[in-house]
């Protein structure tokens, strides 16, 4: 398993020096040098936040466990994804919400509890964009109304040759998301029941025990997506 994320290209830099007839050019005074850009503490912070994604162990992204309640155990890790993987409306949403920022990438793994009961695929979505408009994602971005529309859940990541290697779609019962402190990160969780039955139909009408707030896959979503979104809290923000 791969340690870290990595962009699929490694940028090059080429330098070049161009002299004309072994001449040099020459000002009557001396060259000035020309001086890097000023970059503050809160930018340097930004660009390490920024790179976690890519710079942060995959053990570290998704831990081998985590604690909510009861322990839940990584059944396996997704390859980073483009951004198509997400429902269209929830490309639309974010667009709404925050415009300016893009996505960048999608990183995803699934969990379960260890009495098998929970399945929920933990989703990372990679946002880009300046500064002020990813702090939009942290200040529109609303949760709750994401969550009670089916059409922007995402979908689930069945684990071959796991007990989640038939985790569908159609199981799906709940959703929920939340953006890191600075908007560069946005968590979601996608759960279901363990044991196959079908969800998704209760969610679509909102109906259904499933649905409860003390539901396991209810707690399983929005305990997990705020764990998720606290890794990635940016502590020089403000």
């Amino acid at each position: 398993m791969p340690e870290r994320y990595r962009l699929g290209a490694v940028l090059s830099i080429v330098v070049g020096a161009a002299v004309a007839g072994g001449a040099v050019l020459a000002t009557s005074g001396s060259a000035k040098a020309v001086k890097p850009p000023v970059v503050s503490p809160a930018q340097q912070a930004d660009q390490a936040e920024r790179a976690l994604w890519r710079t942060k162990p995959v053990d570290q992204v998704f831990p081998a466990t985590v604690t909510l309640g009861s322990q839940y155990v990584r059944l396996g890790i997704a390859p980073a994804a483009a951004c198509d993987v997400l429902p269209q409306d929830f490309r639309l949403e974010l667009a709404t919400d925050a415009p300016g920022t893009t996505c960048v990438k999608v990183l995803r793994a699934t969990y379960t509890d260890i009495t098998q009961t929970v399945f929920a695929t933990v989703g990372v979505v990679v946002i880009g964009g300046d500064a002020a408009s990813r702090d939009k994602v942290w200040r529109q971005w609303t949760p709750d109304a994401a969550s009670k529309q089916p059409d922007t859940m995402p979908e689930v990541f069945p684990v071959p040759h796991t007990v989640a290697a038939d985790f569908a779609d159609s199981q799906r019962v709940a959703w929920n998301s939340q953006a890191s402190n600075d908007g560069s990160y946005l968590v979601y969780v996608v759960s279901a029941f363990g044991d196959g039955r079908s969800g998704v139909a209760d969610v679509q009408f909102g109906i259904g025990k499933d649905l409860a707030a003390d539901s396991p896959p209810v707690q399983a979503a929005s305990g997990l997506s705020q764990l998720f979104a606290d890794e990635f809290t940016n502590t020089e923000k403000g």
